[in-house]
């Protein structure tokens, strides 16, 4: 077996042995107007300006549910049993907790399901960056002649990336204005992972935690997307176990991403019990 410890915990007394992993599917789309920017003066108003076309475009992603338009985007996606949504609710957070993580204003989401469920358990679409245009200091009124953005999709068990990446693409063409053109470029895709978490490694580990970090664990779902797991479940044939000593609210990929000194010595101490846990499985 394998262990990933690349994964984390809502609070210190409260570690978490993950048994899933969202993919990947990361594009980016532009879309073109005019040959060059246009004077707006001289030739705006009968010229669809790309930019505004490309609002259009990621205007209709969504449904006003809230719930992602891509037709077939949720067809292969495993449901979550009973028994799973009672063990994520175990690490659910409330909506104050989760606005005093992010500062936002305001939950969002699908309401059939809760705030661990949609950052765990959901697939996503996510605007990362937008550009068209000017942007720098002062005025320059132009009708640019592109604009675009990056695009992430991030998947559950059973969604295969490249699939995703080609229904986004066709549902893209079929909104685009005629008066523009379009083009959706994949630029990496990442398999989700999903474990059993009944398997002796797996009821190992949390038994590693209880001794060496000195609280019992939760098994849960992963939000964030680690490739390589998939890759070696699949290639290896063997079950990976992802045992984190991190906290969610280290910061990750933040400029203050931090770790405190209490996780580290945490970890090192159930790292060992884990393989004392592992040496005594039967083989």
């Amino acid at each position: 077996m394998a262990v990933v410890s690349d994964t984390g915990m809502r609070s210190l007394d409260e570690p978490a042995v993950m048994h899933s992993l969202r993919g990947m599917t990361y594009m980016e789309i532009e879309v073109f107007g005019p040959r060059e920017d246009l004077h707006s003066g001289l030739w705006g108003g009968p010229t669809h300006n790309p930019a505004l076309a490309l609002v259009e475009i990621l205007g209709k992603l969504y449904n006003p549910d809230n719930t992602i338009a891509v037709p077939g985007f949720y067809d292969d996606v495993v449901p979550l049993t009973e028994a799973e949504r009672a063990m994520i609710a175990k690490t659910d957070l409330s909506e104050e907790q989760f606005k005093q993580a992010t500062g936002v204003p305001a939950i969002w989401g699908d309401k059939n399901y809760t705030i661990r469920e949609r950052i765990s358990a959901r697939p996503t679409l996510d605007i990362n960056g937008l550009w068209g245009g000017w942007a720098g200091p002062g005025p320059k009124t132009i009708v640019p002649a592109k604009a675009g953005c990056k695009i992430s999709s991030r998947l559950v068990a059973n969604q295969d990336p490249n699939k995703i990446y080609e229904l986004i693409k066709d549902y893209v063409a079929s909104i685009t204005p005629p008066t523009v053109s379009v083009e959706v470029r994949l630029l990496t895709t990442g398999m989700p992972a999903l474990m059993p978490f009944d398997l002796p490694v797996m009821q190992a580990a949390a038994r590693a935690y209880a001794s060496g970090w000195g609280a019992e664990p939760v098994f849960t779902r992963g939000g964030g997307s680690i490739p390589i797991v998939s890759d070696i479940a699949d290639i290896m044939g063997i079950p990976v176990v992802l045992m984190g000593y991190g906290l969610e609210s280290d910061g990750l990929h933040s400029p203050n991403e931090h770790w405190g000194l209490e996780l580290y010595k945490r970890g090192i101490a159930t790292a060992i019990a884990y393989m004392e846990e592992l040496a005594a499985l039967p083989r």
